[in-house]
């Protein structure tokens, strides 16, 4: 029986008919005869056998859209990669514009100092002019009553022994220039003082004992305006405050700081280090500059 004819004889037959009557098909070899392969076939083994199919072709179908790469040949679809590539385009670009920023200050910050112009800031009410007093601190920092006590009375005592502008007991011209400062420096490392303040022997600061790796703070808020390094003093920080004061911090080991950058009082700028020349201990030079003139820092700071 050809296909045809029996298609046209199952057509006639009722669905209910068609779905229980069985049939088997047989694969033979046409010189022969021989049977091959034959396997019978209803109705319902029909539709049960195509509906399991397309469900599971479905199933694998999502399986391998969901889960594999193959989901970026479907039209609509963004590749993985390029999603990758667009966010750390973005990271990128997001840095590149904080870095810009930071450059377009620094360069402004540096061109206000070269101006002689206090840099701008959030220190701006306090360094606004050479004239900061304790109220002005006071209202920056928010010390307690306790505390704003304590300090008067800790500076009453210390202003019936300070002596400014002497040196040795003679003034000297950098101090009697120096007396109109009023900033309440802070001290940058607090230790025993190896070698004192010699304006004669060319000594323009102190020398003041420390350990390796022992921190250095900034003496007052101010702007860094250089971070440079040399052979016998290692690296060397200067800071530029209101007043046209500048304080030196010389054989640091490694900078926290660099040039640009604003600074408040007894913020860590730098670390100590050991010294190349044996004969010499770890320590810490510091330098106090007024009006382009060198003080003795310890007339302002208590080490």
């Amino acid at each position: 029986m050809k296909i045809k004819d029996w298609w046209a004889k199952l057509k006639s037959k009722p669905v209910k008919d068609v779905i229980k009557h069985k049939h088997r098909f047989v694969v033979m070899d046409t010189d022969t005869f021989k049977e091959k392969f034959s396997f019978q076939l209803s109705g319902t083994n029909l539709f049960v056998t195509v509906g399991i199919s397309i469900i599971v072709l479905v199933l694998i179908t999502t399986v391998l859209i969901a889960f594999t790469p193959m989901r970026e040949w479907i039209p609509g679809y963004t590749n993985t990669q390029m999603v990758e590539q667009s966010y750390a385009n973005a990271r990128q670009i997001d840095s590149l514009e904080a870095q810009l920023e930071q450059q377009e200050w620094m360069i402004g910050t540096l061109q206000a100092v070269l101006r002689g112009e206090t840099p701008g800031g959030e220190f701006d009410t306090l360094i606004q002019d050479s004239t900061a007093t304790l109220s002005q601190l006071s209202k920056i920092y928010r010390h307690s009553a306790e505390d704003s006590l304590l300090r008067a009375e800790v500076e009453r005592e210390d202003s019936r022994y300070q002596v400014k502008g002497f040196s040795g007991g003679t003034p000297s011209a950098a101090s009697e220039n120096a007396t109109a400062v009023s900033h309440l420096f802070f001290a940058p490392l607090k230790g025993k003082i190896e070698r004192p303040f010699e304006r004669g022997k060319e000594h323009m600061g102190i020398d003041i004992a420390a350990t390796p790796g022992q921190t250095v703070y900034a003496a007052y808020n101010g702007t860094v305006i250089s971070d440079n390094f040399t052979a016998d003093a290692g690296y060397v920080i200067a800071i530029q405050h209101p007043g046209n004061v500048v304080s030196i911090y010389r054989d640091n080991g490694v900078v926290l700081k660099h040039r640009g950058d604003v600074v408040r009082a007894g913020e860590p700028i730098a670390y100590v280090t050991t010294p190349d020349k044996s004969d010499l201990s770890p320590h810490l030079h510091f330098e106090l500059w007024v009006n382009g003139l060198p003080v003795n820092p310890e007339e302002y700071i208590s080490f």
